[in-house]
């Protein structure tokens, strides 16, 4: 009756639990209103939701009944589509091509006791892009993956730029333009994140900053790279273990642009958030694209080879 002579809307299994603490409560509330509990058989049994909107649906019915804690079971559940296509494997491949970038980099680091041409700059400022993308790790908590990969990120980005100012700084390539370059890469995106976000009106200040922090973030991450390109614009020959960083290092910004698109086709994210995502990571993709082909060429022979830039670099 409370459902108008319907059956129980879809409900998985989130929601069936929420159903299960409405009918603990029905008795009182049926007995204050002067009538029995409807016999349980006739809800039959809920099917699985099946979209998004079933899940909406059954938020706005528990919101009208009035309890507080249904409703928000309900509006988890209508988040969790979206949250279930974030780990597609375009982004787990792109996840573990950026975790063997860094691995590749240490890798270096130990064996050839050498930085040389590796940016420090470059390095900088993915710390700035994770730190500001990331600020919201100890209270907005999505999964145990989630949690570890951003940790994991920033821990070991810290390491790097530990060990290219300290053990390694005798071996480090000048950078003549990298504090100039840098401070204007930083300049540019914070103010086309000013200029250009995803926020939405009545979201609140931390909202909105928390936005704009992101949307920062995604900007400077497309061409944190450009540091690095520069100096490989002055090198003849990049070493392997260099080339290998590099080469996962645009190949998993690849793998993120196919995601956002699958994101996009599957998931109810707005046209301004894939507009941001997908023109940073095709500015990323394409500051690779020359690297990219000589890479191909160098290793077709042998995948252990140095990688040979033409005589005026790549850049």
């Amino acid at each position: 009756r409370l459902h108008g002579g319907r059956d129980v809307c879809s409900a998985t299994p989130s929601m069936r639990t929420a159903l299960l603490l409405l009918l603990v409560a029905a008795p009182s509330l049926c007995q204050e209103a002067g009538s029995g509990v409807p016999p349980l058989k006739k809800m039959g049994k809920a099917p699985k939701v099946t979209s998004f909107a079933k899940a909406k649906r059954a938020e706005g019915l528990f919101e009208t009944m009035g309890f507080g804690a249904v409703r928000r079971m309900a509006q988890r559940q209508a988040q969790e589509p979206g949250h279930a296509h974030m780990f597609n494997g375009f982004r787990l491949a792109g996840d573990f091509l950026h975790l063997a970038s860094l691995v590749f980099l240490l890798i270096q680091f130990h064996t050839a006791r050498s930085q040389a041409g590796i940016s420090l700059k470059t390095q900088e400022l993915y710390l700035v892009v994770f730190l500001a993308r990331y600020m919201d790790i100890f209270w907005n908590f999505m999964s145990l993956y989630n949690t570890v990969m951003k940790l994991l990120f920033i821990g070991t980005t810290v390491y790097i730029i530990y060990m290219m100012r300290k053990p390694l700084k005798q071996t480090a390539t000048k950078e003549p333009k990298g504090l100039q370059i840098s401070g204007a890469l930083i300049a540019g995106s914070l103010v086309l994140a000013l200029i250009y976000n995803d926020r939405y009106p009545g979201g609140g200040i931390y909202n909105g900053f928390a936005e704009i922090a992101w949307t920062f973030s995604i900007y400077l991450e497309a061409v944190a790279i450009v540091p690095q390109m520069e100096v490989l614009g002055r090198a003849k020959i990049v070493k392997n273990l260099t080339a290998n960083y590099l080469f996962a290092l645009g190949a998993y910004r690849v793998f993120y642009l196919l995601n956002y698109g699958y994101r996009f086709a599957v998931d109810p994210i707005s046209s301004r958030e894939l507009t941001i995502k997908a023109i940073s990571a095709v500015v990323q993709t394409a500051l690779y694209a020359r690297f990219f082909m000589m890479y191909l060429e160098s290793k077709q022979k042998n995948l252990g080879a140095d990688v040979v830039m033409n005589p005026k670099g790549i850049v």
